[in-house]
């Protein structure tokens, strides 16, 4: 087996074979597969002219643009180890990650100009700064880099195992750490996210991307590239602009998080005549969707709902919950709480605190094993692989039970796991039965400290518009849904929950500002 690759080949690939039909639209204006491709290999023409070397780490700090598609291109044909950074960090959080990573290229846009001037003096490794729409002294004008660059191929021969990306978690409970990936194994992972698609994806497909690319988004990005398919991205999630772009674009594919998905139906519930007859799949994930919200999308867009389970330290995806398998008989089935079945690449299963494999229906931490992929790797923190990789098996953190027929559900984080009286609480059951009652538009359940109890159920609410339901109105559904020790003592109504760049809720945010406004135990909207 030849343990070389050419670096970026399966892009020059794609660009060969659909040259000039549409690989990007951005802003109202379409970019060729043969534009791509010549401007992502000036790119990597650029960084190999500056001296750059394989295996080097290369930052972008972009939002959406078609500058953040070539930057990720360009970095893997120059075999530069690819770092996305999180547009809404703090310049503190930036350099952190910079620094971890040891990057020597970043590449900026002009609205994180500050940021960028400031993070230089924090990160000693940086040896190159490119500015995309902006330049100075310092730092190198994006466009007049690649103007004066070959638009060819550098046609790089690298070995498998060189470092291909570092991808950084999203941080909800701790400081973010580093995933790696080789080429080999972000091959592979490519190689089993088309082995679990049931569906057709090529010429005629458009895929909308509506959250950031440098994130969960861009987990479509490539397999759409690779099949011909146009990659229509957005600027920022607006709900009424995706529901009039899937009519004029004739959008097939959409990704969206459990907030989007919201936002949507009530514009669709606001023009029930809108055209959406276009969508063949709407992928859903990266947080818990209420079953409410899965009744409701099923009944307006159809049996096109497709939700996968992954997360960054392992493989795309680890579940696919299929169309089909969110309807029985013809009715929403009550599977759709799950994450579905294991991709075929995958072996998942549940274990105690011992490690010891669970029986269907008990609940325990979710283990993972890869075929033919390998192990997960951490950046520079070979304890956490110590600590989470065993015996081959990566223990995720997250908390989960099978069914009888090999359906995996999702009940939290080890650390959402709450006790309470001595009894095993999870957030999950709790969010799931304040999701039934139809004041409730989102929640986030979590555990606060109390002298009697060792912990309270606290719930976060956000209510539905012109819904006015007080605390011991949800304290008596939840106590006709779910038994009384797993009934929320404290019921608090906020605007919103405050959530990462991921789109995913941040718990440790709520439960600090909480404590920080009842510093002598739990007062507030507590229900008996």
């Amino acid at each position: 087996m030849n343990s070389e690759r050419i670096a970026g080949h399966a892009l020059s690939w794609a660009a060969a074979q659909f040259r000039d039909r549409p690989a990007v639209v951005f802003r109202d204006r379409s970019y060729s597969y043969t534009q791509i491709e010549r401007r992502s290999n000036q790119l990597a023409n650029t960084l190999i002219g500056l001296g750059l070397t394989p295996g080097e780490r290369f930052a972008v700090l972009l939002n959406n643009s078609v500058e953040s598609i070539e930057s990720q291109f360009g970095a893997e044909k120059a075999a530069q180890c690819y770092v996305a950074l999180n547009a809404r960090h703090t310049v503190r959080e930036q350099a952190g990650i910079l620094n971890d990573a040891g990057a020597s290229v970043l590449i900026a846009g002009a609205e994180f100009r500050e940021t960028v001037q400031q993070v230089r003096m924090l990160v000693p490794s940086l040896r190159v700064v490119i500015g995309v729409g902006w330049h100075d002294a310092h730092v190198l004008d994006y466009d007049m880099l690649l103007q004066r660059a070959s638009d060819r191929s550098p046609w790089l021969k690298v070995p498998a195992n060189l470092l291909l990306r570092i991808a950084y978690t999203s941080g909800t409970t701790g400081q973010p750490k580093g995933v790696a990936y080789s080429i080999a194994r972000f091959d592979a992972r490519l190689a089993n996210h088309f082995g679990a698609m049931e569906y057709g994806l090529g010429i005629d497909d458009a895929m909308l991307h509506v959250g950031p690319l440098t994130h969960a988004a861009g987990v479509h990005l490539l397999p759409c590239y690779l099949r011909g398919a146009r990659n229509i991205v957005a600027d920022r999630f607006d709900a009424e602009q995706v529901i009039s772009q899937i009519a004029s674009d004739r959008i097939t594919q959409l990704m969206v998080v459990p907030t989007m998905m919201s936002r949507l139906l009530e514009v669709l519930a606001a023009n029930p005549d809108a055209d959406v007859s276009a969508l063949q799949r709407v992928h859903y994930g990266t947080a818990p969707t209420p079953a409410s919200t899965l009744h409701e999308a099923l009944e307006r867009l159809g049996p096109i709902l497709r939700q996968q389970y992954g997360m960054t330290e392992a493989v795309q995806p680890l579940c696919v919950l299929y169309p089909h398998d969110h309807l029985q008989d013809g009715r929403p089935s009550e599977r759709i709480t799950s994450c579905g079945r294991p991709t075929m690449n995958v072996d998942i299963t549940v274990r105690d605190a011992d490690g010891n494999p669970l029986e269907a229906g008990e609940i325990g931490e979710i283990a993972i094993a890869h075929r033919g992929i390998g192990e997960v790797a951490f950046w520079r923190r070979p304890e956490l692989e110590r600590e989470s990789i065993r015996d081959g098996w990566y223990y995720s953190g997250d908390l989960g039970r099978f069914d009888d027929e090999g359906f995996l559900y999702i009940v939290g984080r080890n650390k959402d796991m709450m006790i309470s009286g001595g009894f095993n609480v999870y957030a999950r059951e709790v969010e799931d039965a304040l999701h039934t009652h139809p004041a409730v538009a989102e929640v986030a359940v979590l555990g606060l400290p109390d002298a009697e109890w060792g912990e309270v159920i606290a719930a976060f609410v956000v209510r539905r518009p012109g819904e006015a339901s007080d605390a011991d109105a949800l304290a008596r559904h939840c106590a006709e849904q779910i038994a009384g020790y797993k009934k929320p003592r404290v019921i608090e109504f906020v605007d919103a929950l405050p959530r990462n760049h991921a789109g995913k809720v941040t718990k440790n945010d709520l439960r600090d500002a909480w404590l920080a406004r009842h510093t002598q135990g739990t007062q507030g909207a507590i229900s008996k």
